[in-house]
């Protein structure tokens, strides 16, 4: 989970369940589990800073980095110098249930690049996904490191339609970080969800939701409630055009409803996701590439797809 590429005024990167068992292996061999550690956390900001203010406003608001990422390291005389993590995903690809697992924050310490330490985490991280299912994920700057490791580039898509005037109706209302209420709606609204969609939709992901959202904005930017519709969305609207980035809940709104409750005047609408919830209207694929690839190893589907910006690791 790291910052994302798509175009917003904040760019992109179940409660606070254990997903999986951490452990910090040594240059030296030997696995034992893993605390909070200080630093890990230390290493990782040194490569992304924004990280660390993340980490420490997502915790309450149940999305606790250390309850959904297990951790594979590296230390070289007591420094932690390498890290992989990997998140458990839940998926419905072409129809079907799946748990994709997501490496996510492979990094190594300046002065211990070049000594083998991220291949050893990368392939500890692929060893512990291996035992629990196919697929695995991850967006990458340089795709051509992961190749040597079974991973496949993906493309990735952005649908856009244009929208008519319609007339406005009550506003979706902005959530709030700081309000319990809100951060209750959202892990609320997951259960059960419907995905976005069948060739490529996420199940109950609402940790890593909140996390990418707080990793972006450092709070709750772009996440709106529409009570009527029964529907949280992750959107933004910048010159008329709403980029919409995730529906969640357990119905799915008629999009022309949904514009109708946005704030300010829509001429068209951007889809982070496959759009095929709604094919009442026609959807183009945009023009432009993003700057990470997705990185997909084992059974994945053929179908033009995008996995939605709040989920991905």
């Amino acid at each position: 989970m790291m910052p994302q590429t798509v175009r917003s005024r904040c760019p992109l990167s179940r409660g606070a369940e254990k997903l999986g068992y951490k452990r910090r292996v040594s240059e030296t061999g030997g696995a034992s589990p893993v605390a909070h550690d200080p630093a890990r956390v230390d290493l990782l900001a040194s490569i992304w800073p924004r990280l660390r203010p993340a980490i420490d406003l997502a915790a309450p608001l149940g999305a606790d980095w250390f309850a959904i990422s297990t951790a594979f390291e590296r230390s070289t005389d007591g420094e932690i110098t390498a890290h992989a993590g990997v998140l458990e995903i839940p998926m419905v690809i072409d129809g079907d249930v799946r748990l994709v697992a997501g490496i996510h924050a492979v990094c190594t310490a300046a002065a211990h690049r070049g000594r083998g330490l991220a291949r050893a985490v990368i392939e500890d991280a692929i060893e512990h996904a291996s035992a629990r299912t196919q697929t695995m994920l991850l967006h990458a700057n340089d795709a051509a490191i992961y190749g040597r490791y079974g991973f496949r580039p993906i493309e990735q898509f952005v649908w856009w339609t244009d929208i008519p005037q319609r007339p406005r109706t009550a506003p979706m209302r902005k959530l709030s970080a700081a309000r319990a209420d809100d951060v209750a709606a959202i892990h609320a609204g997951f259960v059960a969800r419907l995905p976005v969609a069948d060739a490529l939709g996420i199940g109950d992901t609402a940790p890593l939701f909140v996390l990418d959202e707080v990793l972006a904005c450092l709070g709750f930017e772009r996440l709106w409630i529409a009570d009527d519709l029964g529907v949280i969305v992750a959107c933004d609207l910048e010159e008329r055009v709403l980029q919409i980035y995730d529906v969640v809940g357990q119905r799915w709104p008629p999009l022309a409803e949904l514009v109708a409750r946005v704030r300010g005047r829509v001429d068209r609408v951007e889809v982070f996701f496959v759009p095929e919830r709604w094919p009442e209207v026609t959807w183009t694929i945009r023009d432009g590439r993003p700057l990470d690839v997705l990185m997909v190893r084992g059974p994945f589907t053929d179908a033009k797809i995008a996995v939605p910006p709040l989920a991905r690791c």
